[in-house]
């Protein structure tokens, strides 16, 4: 076996255009791909036309034999050429890849016992794995890549980011995304570690189906079952492992039918060793939509009709306790409402409490009596955190599952108390929503720099436990859903620069290096224009023609849509069906949409456009293989029907912002963005940290990390010159963020010169007025007003709690005019440069 010393495993690029896989958890050398062997670690998948066997224990585990073939797949793919899959070593005279679990594969085990190869840096781990290159390993077979797991999704995360390593994007099926052919295939594989992974269960939910995965999966992948069935579920299991996933809430919605009344469902996931689980209102792996009926069992009350409700639950637990699964306690309304109930608070927190106890003693029963290994979680959502919050108390050793408030901000976390449960906690977020104050369920443009911000925060407090993500139908969530799993797969391989780590590293693993650079400056700029507002919510935005700015947006999407178009007539032609899924449709149709609610004149040609785009989405691409999936106007709302904008027309030309200096003033307002201070001054453990790709007008600045108190010297300074004497109002633009938990609260304080200073609390209530607003337009503003005299000033923001990420600072000295976004910024910045 050959070692080399302890190096941070970093996504680069290798010989012949190969990559290798995203930066994780690993230790060892790099397993990356050469055009030719050169040393003693480099190992022969393909060569001279012949390819490697693969070698799998027949008693190994069923993941790892699926895996084994996934790879061999994935290896003609590439070369041309498929590996044959076999179990013995018997006669064997070539170079071998071994695939294995060191609990189950006796290949594995004697390899170990015969000291060829060190199983110490993955045993007892969850889901770890190494790929390393052994010489001699039998008699007669010159050399072997062994891929070993520490368990069963250990070995298969192994075998697939070799797949990964040759050029075959977790994406290949799912989003058509096509690897570039190689002759041959040589892996360099110096004892290369990977895990464990920084977050126990990481997946997603697949939710709010009826206008996508669900008519696709009837009518098109899998009209056999009319519905999303084991065919269905095989595929997002294989999407899952691929992207060293493992767990999984299936579709619940009362157009599909539940996941358990498909027998195979269940087997299929456990053939790919995914974690079920259900979501925060099916207790007990029960969908209540599809299952529940009241003509049989009565009303859904555990009030009024407890013990049919918990035979209900019981029938469930005892038919699939002997998976591996999660269990939601608790209980709510049959399809996400409030549970049911009559009486007082303290009443409904006693009956929960009883819920919960009754449960547990269903999973004591039938899957485990220690309890504690039971994985078990509960969800305070909606009006549970308020129930959660006024006293029920949950047993320890289940994790707490802390929602956001459905548009990617995360309501509240562990209290420094609550971070010591031995259950811990988890995350359930959302790329995808259905709901108030309006939904999002079209097109996915949550920025990975939102979602790195958050999760980062919540993985700080001890999140660690369960990540799971809302991605609606898979499609067209796939670059969002894809740095979730990533960020829960290794946390610490990002920083506040991922929006623009992740879109490069994606483009090249996708399309190749020639066109990364502008492919990535395309979904960067995507996301910054669409955080602003999304296309489904442009009824609700107030761009306006002040200070050009529809002009300056219509002229961003037209540049942005050009950039795509040439793009997509570079590429060969067998990435263009990628590209379209993946860029192009999302990027076009969120363009036309502004268009067509901006500039009245383009309105009906615009949805027209979204129509025909559409079409070749569903009816061309891949030759039809996504026929229904995408619909280009869910739940039929307001804003996708071919109506007229409400807004006027768009005149005048494109300005173009003077380079003016720092500070330099506008006719009544001074605008600057907050990450670009004359002064940022940090404090003990703590420092201020530009959000690249987070903000409504360019980046964001945060105090991180969240954990530490903040200090009392901690502060962003303004240096800027008043027009004019009298009163200014000034305006902080924020990300919408929450109270990170119970104890805190979310304020700042704000003070010119030595004034004193005037503290604002940016705090909402889920659901309140103030809240909508926020979520609509992507930002908290609160304004303070200040009475200073002409001539130079600065201007100082102290936040007093952590978890506040400023966005923009403006000054109004009487003369602000109504906008969407707030006043340019009064000199120029620098971003994210177009290629």
């Amino acid at each position: 076996m050959h070692t080399s010393p302890t190096t941070q495993f970093r996504s680069v690029l290798v010989a012949l255009n190969f990559f290798a896989v995203s930066s994780t958890i690993s230790f060892g050398g790099p397993l990356s791909l050469k055009e030719t062997v050169s040393s003693p670690s480099d190992f022969p998948i393909v060569a001279n036309g012949r390819a490697a066997e693969i070698l799998v224990d027949k008693a190994d585990a069923e993941v790892v034999r699926i895996a084994a073939g996934l790879l061999a797949s994935d290896i003609e793919r590439v070369s041309g050429v498929k590996p044959g899959v076999g179990g013995t070593i018997t006669g064997r005279t070539a170079p071998v890849i071994i695939l294995g679990t060191l609990e189950k594969s006796a290949l594995i085990a004697d390899l170990i016992k015969r000291r060829k190869f060190d199983p110490k840096s993955i045993k007892g781990k969850w889901e770890s794995f190494i790929v390393t290159t052994v010489d001699a390993p039998f008699p007669g077979v010159p050399a072997a890549l062994v891929i070993a797991g520490s368990d069963r999704r250990g070995a298969a995360y192994g075998a697939l980011t070799l797949s990964e390593t040759i050029g075959v994007s977790p994406w290949e099926w799912w989003a058509d995304v096509a690897p570039q052919k190689r002759e041959n295939l040589v892996v360099s594989a110096v004892a290369h570690t990977e895990g464990s992974p920084s977050v126990q269960y990481r997946g997603i939910f697949i939710n709010d189906e009826d206008w996508g995965i669900q008519p696709w999966a009837a009518g098109t992948f899998e009209p056999a079952s009319k519905n999303i069935g084991p065919k269905t579920y095989a595929k997002v299991c294989e999407l899952l492992l691929r992207l060293k996933a493992n767990y999984l809430w299936p579709a619940m919605h009362k157009c599909s039918k539940a996941f358990n009344c498909f027998p195979e469902n269940k087997a299929v996931a456990d053939r790919y060793a995914i974690v079920m689980g259900s979501s925060h209102c099916e207790p007990l792996l029960r969908n209540n939509v599809g299952e529940w009926d009241p003509k049989t069992r009565g009303e859904w009350n555990y009030q009024k009709n407890g013990a049919q409700v918990l035979s209900y639950w019981e029938e469930r637990v005892k038919e699939s306790g002997r998976y591996e699964n999660t269990y939601t306690l608790g209980m709510r309304g049959v399809h996400d409402g409030a549970m049911p109930f009559e009486g007082t608070t303290p009443e409904r927190i006693a009956m929960l409490q009883k819920i919960i106890s009754d449960q547990r003693e269903l999973l004591a029963k039938y899957v485990n009596p220690k309890l504690d290994q039971v994985p078990q979680i509960f969800i305070p959502y909606k009006e549970v955190l308020t129930v959660y919050q006024k006293g029920l108390k949950v047993p320890q050793d289940v994790t707490l599952v802390w929602p956001d408030d459905n548009h990617g901000y995360i309501r509240r976390l562990s209290t420094p108390e609550e971070q010591k449960r031995s259950g811990g906690s988890g995350v359930y977020y959302h790329l995808s929503y259905y709901g108030s104050p309006e939904d999002y369920l079209w097109l996915c443009t949550t920025p990975p720099a939102l979602i790195w911000e958050e999760m980062r925060k919540a993985y700080d407090h001890g999140a660690r436990k369960l990540w799971i993500v809302n991605v609606g139908d898979i499609k067209p969530a796939e670059v969002g859903m894809e740095f979730f799993l990533r960020m829960a797969w290794n946390v610490d391989a990002w920083n506040e620069n991922a929006q623009t780590t992740f879109l490069e590293e994606w483009a090249r693993r996708t399309f190749g290096k020639e066109h990364a650079a502008e492919i990535a400056w395309v979904m960067d700029e995507y996301y910054r224009l669409n955080y602003t507002a999304k296309p489904e919510h442009l009824l609700n935005a107030q761009f306006s023609t002040n200070y050009d700015e529809i002009a300056q947006r219509l002229h961003r999407f037209a540049a942005l849509v050009a950039k795509t178009d040439a793009l997509h007539s570079q590429l060969r032609p067998e990435q263009r069906d990628a590209f379209f899924e993946l860029v192009a449709y999302p990027v076009r149709g969120s363009a036309l949409m502004n268009e067509k609610h901006l500039e009245p004149g383009m309105a009906r040609e615009a949805y027209e456009k979204i129509q025909a785009e559409t079409k070749v989405y569903n009816e061309v691409i891949h030759g039809g293989k996504w026929n229904r999936m995408m619909s280009a106007a869910p739940r039929n709302r307001q804003v996708f029907l071919p109506a007229t904008a409400k807004n006027p027309p768009v005149s005048g030309s494109v300005p173009v912002i003077d380079n003016a200096a720092a500070g330099a003033t506008e006719p009544g307002y001074i605008s600057m963005e907050a990450e670009h201070p004359t002064r940022a001054i940090g404090g003990d453990g703590v420092a201020w940290k530009t959000i690249s790709g987070l903000g409504r007008s360019g980046d964001s600045i945060a105090l991180l990390p969240t954990t530490e108190t903040v200090p009392q010297n901690s502060v962003l300074e303004f240096d800027f010159t008043a027009p004019k004497a009298g009163i200014a109002k000034v305006l902080i633009y924020a990300i919408p963020t929450h109270a990170l938990h119970s104890g805190l609260q979310l304020r700042y304080s704000v003070a010119i010169d030595h004034e004193p200073p005037r503290m604002v609390d940016l705090e909402t209530a889920e659901s309140s007025p103030a809240w909508s607003a926020n979520v609509l337009r992507a930002a908290a503003i609160g304004t303070t007003e200040h009475s200073i005299n002409q001539g130079k000033h600065t201007l100082k923001i102290h936040p007093l709690d952590p978890g506040l990420v400023f966005d923009k600072v403006v000054l109004d000295f009487g003369g602000l005019k109504p906008t969407h976004l707030g006043p340019p910024a009064t000199h120029s910045e620098s971003r994210f440069p177009q290629p």
